[in-house]
């Protein structure tokens, strides 16, 4: 068998079936919209194992640097738009970025949306578009980059940063941070984001700058700090704040107070804050909000934002000053993911009920005189989609008729008659059909029909359609030779055949053609009927002799009595 395939026109490799219960669901919807109205969404699920691997890099970070927890998945080929899959991040991460998405690198379509909730710890949730029901084999990496717990996680002790999935899988990766944190005995300064986007998109008060003096007791201190060359922020005066903080014994902080300094300047590009005296194991902060000009946007790379404050202190009328720098780069989030385009295809095939495909001119069946014929088809699904909307058709294009076309459906779940299926018509599976061939005319036209088969990708959406041509013949019939009359007193003259191998030449009357080949059988009857009227002849002859013979007889004797 020969068979023509066509696709149609894209939409959306090889898929594996779709039958899920969420797919057959769809379907069922789908054929009952009629009386139920239009068909809402299925529920959207939560996805078991989706999550196939956690790490977190560097395992040796320097304290006050970021972490990066990267991850892999893979989503099931019956994933729906709006299912989910989550990751509990570590407890020790802090300030996480919020919304980010996953995005088809190819075509920038977005594959997921990934949101970031809580606080410690962060929790975060990605939801599935439309591009996982459009796709096989969907999967990809994302990450987060953020800022880690240094109190919770001292230089030089292994430990462990846990990840765990919603369906209880946990990943651990082991980190030892390096380097030491400023002592007390030295001014100290860090960040603070007041929002949860980091400045990407509320440019105004979205970090706050904290400067600490060393532990007293001293007898007065000065606070500087300035806007560094090639920094955008400014500094908000109207949010500035002044407390002091009492280390405890145990080495854990008291509650910080409220306090007034001595006297303080501010501007958009600086402040200076001047302190009095202060007891021993108190130190005094100074709290500051900053904006931008405008949001960094949610979709630019990460910015740095750094500060650079100057403390001095006079301890015994010695004054010492010493410079603190501190910086807050933006946490950053991102990943991509891809999917394979399942192609549809079907093909349809077609023969006699003895299995000739006659799919060309050449090859066309001899059919008898009375020009009919059994057809059979088979429809298969050979692409990478199931089908819907299975359609099957036959035209004729010359000398005859073809009725009675049926398939049988019932096999893949379908109808047992008809030509047409809502489906699914699944990957790899077939379906068979007949139909019946009447009123081919012997002649110079061959019969020709083409059966068709048309349908739609259920994943891709696109429409594929494939034809089989079938030719069939009936020979155009002989003429019967016409028996040449004889005269019933003149025997007709035969001649005999001449010995040797030539094969004689019949001859017939005028008007009369054959194109049938000479074989001697054609003479039998005149043969026969001269050979009768021979020895008819004969007696005849023989007869008129003998009563002359007895007549002459019969006369001389009287002549003889007469002389006598």
């Amino acid at each position: 068998m020969h068979s023509l395939t066509l696709a149609g026109t894209p939409r959306r490799g090889r898929r594996a079936l779709r039958l899920s219960a969420t797919l057959l669901a769809v379907l069922a919807l789908a054929g009952t919209a009629a009386l139920t109205g239009p068909a809402t969404s299925a529920q959207a699920r939560e996805i078991d194992g989706a999550i196939t691997n956690v790490t977190v890099t560097p395992t040796t970070p320097k304290q006050g640097t970021q972490l990066t927890t990267a991850l892999a998945w893979q989503v099931p080929d019956s994933t729906m738009e709006g299912d989910t899959f989550t990751l509990t991040l570590s407890e020790h991460l802090k300030n996480l970025p919020t919304d980010f998405a996953l995005r088809d690198p190819a075509t920038n379509a977005v594959v997921a949306e990934a949101t970031v909730v809580g606080t410690r710890p962060y929790v975060v949730t990605f939801t599935m578009t439309a591009y996982a029901e459009d796709h096989l084999d969907v999967s990809g990496e994302a990450f987060v980059t953020s800022d880690f717990e240094s109190r919770t996680t001292p230089s030089g002790v292994p430990t462990p940063f846990t990840s765990t999935t919603n369906d209880g899988r946990s990943f651990t990766t082991v980190v030892t941070p390096t380097g030491t944190l400023r002592g007390l005995d030295v001014p100290t300064k860090y960040g603070t984001y007041t929002g949860a986007d980091q400045g990407r998109s509320t440019a105004s008060r979205f970090l706050t700058w904290h400067v600490l003096t060393p532990l007293g007791a001293f007898e007065s201190a000065t606070t500087s700090d300035a806007v560094p060359a090639g920094q955008a922020w400014s500094y908000d005066c109207d949010t500035i704040v002044f407390d002091s903080i009492r280390v405890k014994a145990d080495g854990s902080f008291a509650a910080p107070l409220t306090v007034t300094p001595t006297s303080f300047t501010c501007s958009a590009a600086g402040f200076t804050v001047n302190w009095g005296p202060q007891v021993e194991n108190v130190q005094d902060r100074v709290s500051i909000a900053v904006s931008l000009p405008a949001p960094t946007g949610t979709a630019t790379p990460p910015q740095t934002f750094t500060n650079l404050a100057t403390v001095s202190t006079v301890v015994g009328g010695v004054t010492t000053t010493g410079s603190v720098s501190s910086s807050k780069t933006q946490a950053s989030a991102g990943g991509e993911g891809s999917g394979v385009v399942p192609a549809p295809a079907v093909t349809i095939t077609k023969d006699d009920d003895a299995g000739n495909a006659a799919d060309t001119a050449e090859t066309a069946v001899l059919l008898g005189t009375d020009g009919t014929a059994s057809l059979a088809y088979q429809v298969t699904n050979t692409g990478a989609d199931p089908l819907a909307d299975v359609t099957v058709s036959d035209a004729v294009v010359a000398n005859g008729t073809v009725t009675d076309l049926s398939c049988d459906f019932s096999p893949l779940g379908g109808p047992a008659t008809g030509v047409t299926w809502a489906g699914p018509f699944a990957v790899g599976a077939s379906f068979d059909c007949t139909a019946a061939l009447s009123g081919v005319q012997a002649g110079d036209v061959d019969h020709h029909d083409v059966g068709t088969v048309t349908a739609r990708g259920i994943e891709s959406g696109q429409a594929v359609t494939a034809s089989n041509d079938w030719f069939a013949r009936v020979p155009a019939a002989a003429s019967t030779p016409t028996t040449p009359s004889a005269s019933p007193t003149t025997p007709a003259a035969v001649a005999a055949p001449a010995a040797g191998p030539t094969t004689p030449v019949a001859t017939t009357p005028r008007g009369t053609t054959t194109g049938l080949a000479f074989t001697g059988a054609e003479l039998a009857g005149p043969v026969g009927l001269a050979a009768l009227l021979t020895l008819l002849g004969a007696a005849l002859v023989i007869g008129t002799r003998r009563r002359a013979a007895r007549a002459a007889a019969a006369a001389g004797t009287d002549r003889s009595n007469s002389d006598a």
